[in-house]
């Protein structure tokens, strides 16, 4: 049967009635937490936004600001979205109504194991 390590959050595999793993580590009930789904799914929720400067598209996990980048040596200056969370590059076909200069877009991106 399968549990989750409470102290970690592995998902182990242990026998029923014994909770001991196969490399023969024993839980005590306690530690273990028996509501495991097959299909786990996870979900971010965070900002979209396209830079001027990459012209890329970010999912920012904390609300992001516009900063100005200097363009190497030419002077000019491009605009770029910063944040303090994590950032994930994302396919810019995602949001084809949006360019750098759309304000951020504040999403829910939920993924998860196809079902067989």
């Amino acid at each position: 049967m399968k549990a989750i390590r409470k102290s970690d959050g592995k998902v182990i595999e242990v026998e029923p009635q014994r909770f001991m793993e196969q490399d023969g580590s024993m839980y005590a009930p306690s530690e273990l937490d028996f509501n495991v789904e097959e299909a786990e799914e996870v979900t971010i929720d965070g900002w979209v936004a396209i830079d001027e400067a990459y012209n890329d598209c970010f999912l920012h996990t904390s609300k992001p600001h516009q900063e100005s980048q200097a363009i190497a040596d030419t002077g000019d200056y491009d605009t770029v979205w910063e944040s303090d969370g994590k950032t994930y590059l994302l396919d810019k076909g995602f949001f084809p109504a949006m360019d750098s200069e759309s304000d951020p877009l504040e999403v829910t991106i939920t993924i998860k194991p196809k079902k067989q």
